[in-house]
């Protein structure tokens, strides 16, 4: 029998794409999707609109296209073979996918921003209440978070988080003495002590 005879054929590209452990594409796409989302989610009122628009959408499509090759890899002999000594490269992207929806369901991602940012967010307030010019009206980021629309409110400041929300926005107000008075376009939900998620309604 000739050595052609038993040599198999090369796999055509398409297949052996398929078959293939995800690699240098997927794996940076998915972790690069997570850090999107995880980012969205850290910010008041639930994340910033675009961004949480578009996480569901590109989550969606990257389940699909794992999921069409490792039922792809899992048919073929020569796939699951693959599957066996690649199985890290095949669970990173199952693994960082429900990393994130179990991070955004305790509402991680939020806590440590606001608490990283906190310090320099009261900060931030004390010298918008006391007065300084400099300090209302200009955008600037604090702490982890880019402000916007900084004001003096009775008893303390507000800010709020730029690009947040779609209709409405959302921020910060911090008010030592309470709730901050209601206003007919406004929405205070309590947070943790002196701070209050502002809402600013459309």
């Amino acid at each position: 029998m000739s050595d052609d005879a038993t040599t198999q054929p090369p796999l055509p590209e398409l297949t052996r794409i398929l078959t293939g452990p995800p690699g240098k594409v997927l794996l940076p796409l998915v972790a690069l999707l997570a850090l999107v989302i995880l980012n969205a989610w850290s910010t008041p009122g639930g994340g910033l609109f675009p961004l949480i628009l578009l996480g569901p959408m590109l989550g969606l499509a990257t389940i699909v296209v794992w999921t069409a090759r490792f039922v792809v890899a899992l048919l073929r002999f020569d796939g699951r073979s693959g599957l066996r000594r690649h199985w890290v490269r095949w669970a990173c992207a199952p693994v960082i996918g429900m990393t994130v929806v179990g991070l955004v369901y305790a509402d991680l991602p939020f806590t440590a921003r606001f608490a990283l940012s906190e310090a320099s967010l009261e900060r931030f307030a004390r010298t918008v209440t006391s007065g300084a010019e400099s300090a209302e009206h200009t955008d600037q980021w604090v702490g982890l978070y880019p402000l916007t629309s900084i004001e003096r409110i009775e008893g303390g400041a507000r800010f709020l988080v730029s690009g947040s929300g779609f209709l409405d926005h959302y921020g910060f107000a911090w008010s030592p003495g309470g709730e901050p008075p209601a206003e007919s376009h406004t929405g205070y939900t309590h947070l943790e002590g002196p701070w209050y998620v502002w809402e600013s309604r459309f």
